[in-house]
């Protein structure tokens, strides 16, 4: 399987695991050796002033929550669009800190667009192959609008888009508009 690194996950219905049952992965990370993700749509319990008495020094900005990345513990990692302050490139308009420096800077400068996670999901070597072929996930190719958009209906929106571009695939369908039942 070629790597999936910048890709979506996307959780199949049928998926019970309740870790992530109706999620939507972005993989930073993907080869033989494993994978490592961020779930987009499962907003944390804590605001982020609770862990940043922990993790700074300063004056935290009010109102950001904390994303859950996933079941696994680790440092606080950021998603952002700040070209200039990037470690790794993950999709075109998404890039990730990975240094606690560089997320408080992004905090403290209020940079937006920005999510920060605490915890990650992590799949061993040959896991995320396995799942994928099970029919656990399906993937798509991750954009700055699903990584920064609405984290309610994500799970929704992503899987509508699946199922739109798989359709006009199927049809060879050039363009299919929005709402094609106005036609």
């Amino acid at each position: 399987m070629d790597s999936l690194s910048g890709k979506l996950l996307v959780a199949s219905p049928a998926l019970d695991d309740p870790n992530f049952s109706q999620t939507v992965v972005l993989l930073v990370e993907h080869n033989r050796g494993g994978a490592l993700g961020l779930v987009l749509n499962r907003p944390g319990a804590e605001r982020l002033e609770a862990l940043w008495d922990e993790s700074a020094h300063g004056p935290c900005p009010p109102d950001l929550s904390v994303m859950n990345g996933g079941p696994l513990e680790g440092p606080l990692l950021a998603l952002h669009a700040n070209p200039a302050m990037t470690e790794r490139d993950i999709a075109p308009g998404v890039f990730l800190a990975l240094r606690k420096d560089l997320v408080m800077t992004l905090v403290s400068d209020g940079h937006s667009p920005l999510r920060v996670f605490a915890g990650y999901s992590g799949w061993g070597a040959g896991q995320l192959e396995a799942e994928v072929g099970g029919g656990d996930w399906t993937t798509t190719t991750a954009t700055s609008d699903f990584v920064f958009g609405d984290t309610d209906a994500l799970w929704r929106r992503v899987s509508r888009h699946i199922a739109d571009t798989t359709l006009a695939a199927a049809l060879r369908i050039k363009h299919m508009p929005a709402q094609p039942w106005h036609n």
